[in-house]
Parts: structure tokens; sequence; C-alpha cells
């Protein structure tokens, strides 16, 4: 039987009947049916007047009128508030749209992510999303171990460090040439990186479109076969205007960089760019352009053209197309509303995360077509997790609502892909599907860091550590100056016993910031295994300081406290976030792993049935979280792992 989820209700389309979440019958007459059927299949896009006339009343002439006293009825029929609206929206003197996120129902009463299949290009098959990837078999489960030796406790928290690392993450241009192109041999291996474009010397600056270029050429770019481009991540420390592009191509470890100058003045764009080859320092192109500031897209476009040229001579039309707006917007302002959220959201802190879904509702309200904005919108209600506790049963929603949407507009668009398979991995714990949500990313943008990062951590819970960390690699190698990776890798590296090679990374990571909270955590295990337990218990407090907003370094150095018997520390911090509890949500793992450590079996198994219930992400990691060792000899531990599929 077809049906969809939407909020509450179930449409039944065979049936033709709308049911409420108890199972009782909305009244619809057959024209409220077909009006809504055709709203939820065309979920978010705009509909206008005449496009819902034609759909409803084919081949007749009726009037505006008898439209909306349907959408009327309809909006009664759903409970939904005009000035509030939860299901339809009005667009004034242009139509409605249909908001509430859209989840397809299976034969088996599973539900997966239905995009609107309203435009050609956005028909994206349930095989596509959903094909199963065949993963390989988990590992035996660990024996049960009723005490924890102190061996052991070194390694317990030295894989709770990693765990932790884990869970936290107009016209043309007037072009002049100036060098001659050199093309690039078919088989070299190619890494580039754009930086952010210089301001002219003494020209008031404009910061977002300086950084805005370089992100912008890097969505194009990274499109381009057999290239892989650096993440504007790793760009951003070299804002500024004496960035030597040489010293930043080496830190960035790429082969070619792309380097400019940006001036905004009287309503126009002056920019000169180049491609420079980090062997020689030569300029393989330059480039100088003049545009109006509407005409900024066409300069992208033209900028990405030029370099593909160089790097890619011989690429098909096909794949050339793909360079020219990816996702994008002809918007000024929706394209500088979103580049100001992007920046927002790289703290991962509650205020800046707020601050950029609040942007990226204003840049979708000027272009709802625009893919970029959706997926970045979910990106950072999927931050919310772990940068700020966020209730999965809210944050995760709306992430899956606003990637549907990218992908429904942009089914190529490998962000809106890694979007997909992170809901379905941390919401849906439908293991299979997110492995082919990764897959799919990658397959359009081998460089996507964060289909790699996903990737990573759902092989790390399969225990497959030899994979997860080749995606982990990968994935710095994509983004090498992005904390959160190098805190990643770190703690992966710790908790397969690589320490060595795991300083290094702490190391590195320490030199760019070393207030990050989540590389305390690191060390911290990585000290604890070396002996060193005050220093490690220091690395977790100071963390905790850090953490601003997320109950997770607050956890584990509740956990530690009591695996080094400071039963009264460690039950102060539980008491801490069981009163912060009551105030707003607090993954019930953060508080059961305190009382695994304390020796509580009860209250631990009652933490992690709660978290089953409200579906906390990092039941993720409890099958290979050491830390959960009392319990594994339960049968109602083993009854939650059953339910999660990882039994």
């Amino acid at each position: 039987m077809r049906q969809y989820q939407v909020h509450e209700f179930v449409l039944q389309i065979d049936a033709r009947r709308l049911l409420r979440a108890d199972g009782s019958v909305v009244d619809l007459t057959p024209r409220l049916f077909d009006t809504l059927l055709f709203m939820v299949e065309n979920a978010g896009q705009l509909l206008d007047k005449d496009q819902l006339l034609a759909a409803l009343w084919p081949g007749l002439v009726v009037e505006e009128n008898s439209l909306s006293q349907s959408v009327s009825a309809l909006r009664k029929a759903l409970g939904d508030d005009t000035q509030r609206p939860r299901f339809i929206q009005t667009v004034p003197r242009r139509g409605f749209r249909f908001i509430a996120p859209v989840l397809m129902v299976s034969d088996d009463g599973g539900t997966v992510l239905a995009p609107s299949p309203s435009a050609p290009t956005a028909a994206i098959a349930a095989t596509d999303l959903l094909a199963p990837t065949a993963l390989a078999p988990n590992p035996p489960a660990v024996p049960p171990s009723p005490a924890v030796p102190e061996r052991t406790q070194r390694r317990v928290v030295l894989l709770a460090a990693g765990s932790v690392a884990l869970a936290a993450l107009g016209g043309a241009g007037i072009w002049a040439w100036r060098s001659r192109q050199q093309p690039v041999a078919p088989d070299a291996v190619t890494t580039l990186a754009v930086l952010p474009f210089k301001p002219i010397a003494a020209a008031p600056r404009d910061e977002l479109l300086e950084v805005g270029m370089a992100e912008s050429l890097v969505a194009r770019l990274s499109n381009l076969p057999g290239v892989a481009v650096r993440s504007v991540g790793s760009v951003r420390r070299f804002v500024g205007t004496d960035q030597d592009p040489i010293s930043a191509a080496r830190e960035l470890q790429v082969t070619w960089i792309v380097d400019g100058s940006v001036q905004r003045a009287d309503g126009r764009v002056r920019v000169t760019a180049r491609l420079l080859n980090t062997a020689n320092g030569e300029a393989a192109w330059s480039g100088s352009f003049d545009e109006t500031i509407t005409g900024v897209f066409d300069l992208q476009d033209a900028i990405s053209a030029k370099v593909a040229d160089v790097l890619a001579p011989h690429l098909k039309r096909r794949d050339r197309s793909r360079l020219a707006g990816t996702g994008g917007t002809r918007l000024v302002d929706a394209y500088q509303l979103y580049l100001t959220a992007r920046q927002q959201a790289q703290g991962i802190k509650n205020a800046g995360l707020l601050k950029s879904l609040s942007l990226y509702r204003q840049a979708l309200a000027l272009d709802p077509a625009y893919a970029m904005a959706w997926s970045g919108m979910g990106e950072s209600y999927r931050r919310m997790v772990f940068g700020a506790d966020g209730e999965p049963a809210v944050v995760l929603l709306e992430a899956a609502r606003c990637n549907s949407r990218a992908v429904a507009l942009d089914p190529d668009l490998a962000e809106a892909h890694a979007g997909v398979g992170w809901v379905r991995f941390w919401r849906d714990w439908d293991w299979p599907g997110a492995a082919a949500s990764f897959e799919r990313a990658l397959s359009l943008n081998s460089s996507e860091a964060n289909a790699h990062l996903g990737y990573s951590q759902l092989l790390t819970m399969l225990g497959r550590t030899d994979d997860a960390l080749q995606h982990l690699r990968q994935a710095r190698e994509s983004d090498p100056l992005s904390l959160i990776l190098l805190a990643l890798e770190s703690g992966t590296l710790a908790g397969a016993g690589r320490t060595n090679e795991a300083r290094e990374r702490l190391k590195r990571l320490f030199d760019i910031e070393p207030d990050f909270w989540v590389a305390h955590m690191v060390q911290s295990g990585l000290n604890l295994a070396e002996g060193k337990r005050d220093e490690a218990i220091r690395d977790m407090e100071r963390a905790d300081r850090l953490a601003d907003g997320s109950s997770q370094a607050a956890a584990a150095l509740g956990y530690a406290l009591a695996s080094e018997g400071q039963t009264e520390r460690a039950r102060a911090v539980l008491h801490r976030l069981e009163a912060l509890s009551a105030s707003r949500y607090v993954p019930p793992t953060s508080t059961g792993i305190i009382y695994a450590g304390l020796g509580d079996k009860e209250a631990a198994l009652s933490a992690l049935q709660r978290g089953l219930a409200v579906r906390d992400v990092r039941m993720t990691l409890v099958k290979h979280d050491a830390r959960w060792a009392l319990l594994r000899d339960d049968p109602r531990y083993t009854a939650v792992l059953r339910q999660m599929k990882l039994a």
C-alpha cells in the first residue's frame, strides 16, 4: 500500500483516505483529498494558482475562489494555522507551498525520506537512495567481563576518547590573458586549494565576499573528475592581505592553488585570479574581471571554466556543465545570507548554530530553490546534536526535511546525499541505507569530507576499524586543517593502540587551536594510557570547561573520576547533569555512562533504554565503547543491541 506520513497524519493513496495518529479517519471530500495529495507530492515547491487549477479541475473553467475555498477547508481538516502554518504556506500574490516534512511509508511500516518529484531532474527513485550496501559482518562480541582491571581501565578511557571524538562534527566577464595555458597530464595526481581572495590594498574590505568567492569556486571545482579540492574550512585561516600562496599550498598539501584579489565598489566587483603550479610557483593561467555585483555568479562560472581547461582539458560536456552554479542561486542577497550562515555555523556552538539557521531561512525565503542553502541548514540542524545537545527527535527531523529538499532540487549535490546519510545513520539506525547515501555522495564528489567522516563513523560502529581509518584519512586529506577531523583521527588511532600517530595528529591540532575541547578529551585518553592519571583528569576537566553546551565532556569526566575511585567527585558531575536535564534535553547516555563507571548497573541499563526511546545518537557507540562493559552479561543489554540491529 502506497502511503505518506506527514507529521501526525498518514495519507493512504490507494485507499484514498487520511488517518490521524490514533487511526481515525479524517473526513475529506474527493476534491480535498486530490488537493492534499497533489501538494504532498510536490512538497516544498511553490505551486501557483494556475498549476493548482489545471491539476485539480482539468479541462474546466473555475474561479480562483474555488481554489481558495478548497485550501481553506483543507487547512481546517489538518488543524493548520494560517499565521504559523505547519502544513500549507500562502505566498502572497503567487500561490501556495506545502511545507511539512513528507515521509514515504513502506509496506513493512518503515519510513524513508520522500523527496518531491516535481522537477524532471528531481526524480530520485528509492532504489537510488536506499539500495542496500554489502557491509562486512560484525566481529564477535567482546566477552562479558564483570570486573574491569587497571590495564583495561586505561584502554576503556582511551577508547572513550575516540568515541567522544567520533560523536562530536549577469553578462560575461572581461578577460585579460596574462600567460599561456599549460594543460595537466591526464594521469597526474591533482590536488587543488582555493584561497580566500585578498582585498585590494587601501580598498574597503568585504570579508564575506573574499571567503565567498573561494567557497563558490570550491563547490564548482569539486565536480571535476580526478581533482581533489580542499574544503573551504581548510582555507579560512588564510584570510587577509599577507597570505603567501605557495606557503599555504605546502601547508594544505596541494599541487595547484588558486589565489586572487577582489574589490567591491560602486555596484561593481573587480577581480584578478590566477592558478599556480606549486612545484615551481609559475602561473598556468591568470585573468582579470570587471562585473556588476549581480554578475558575480557569471564571474565564478568563468573562473571555474578556465581552471578546468588547465586541470582537465578533456572534460566531457556533461561534466563541464556541472561546474556552473552547482546547487546555487542567482540572487546576490540570498547568496550573502548563505555565506554568513555558513560562517556562523563554523564554531559548532549553540548561539552560532541558531543564528545560522535564522540566516538560512532568510536566504530560502528569497530563493526556495537554493539547494546548497537547504543542505547547509540541514547540516546546522545536525550539528545541534553534538554541539548543543539538540534533541534528536526535533533537530534530526528538521535535518531530514532539509536534506530531502536539497536532493529533490539537485540530485547531484554530494553534500545533500551526505546529509541524508547522516540522518539515516543517527536517526533511523538504517546502516545499509546510510552506507548507500555516503557512497552516493562520494561517487558524486570523492573529496566530500562530510561523507568520508560519516562513513568512517558508521564503519567504526560496525567494528571495521581499518576501513574507518581509511575514510577518516581521506576526510582529513580533503580538509587537512579541520580541528574536528584531526581530533577524530587522533582519537581513532588512539583507540586502535597507535599512540605515536595519535600524538602526531594531536600536536598538529594544538598548534592550530589549543582550546578545542575534543582535543583535550583525546589527550586525556592518551595520558591515561601512559599512566599519567593526574594529567588525564586535568585534561578532562579542561575539556568540560571548554565544551560550552555539550554534555559529552562532563560525562567522560564523570566516568574517568569514577574509574579512578573518586566517587564523590563523579557523583557531583552526575548530579550536575541530572539537574540540567530538568530544564533541557540531556542525552541519556551522558548520565548512563557515569552510572556505568560507578557500577550502578540498573541505572545504566535504564539510561540505555531511555536512549532507545529518544534516539540518542550516542547509542550508535554503545556496542564498541568499552565503558559499557559492565552491562555486557545482561540480556537487557543484548536486547538493546538487537533493537538497534547490532546484536
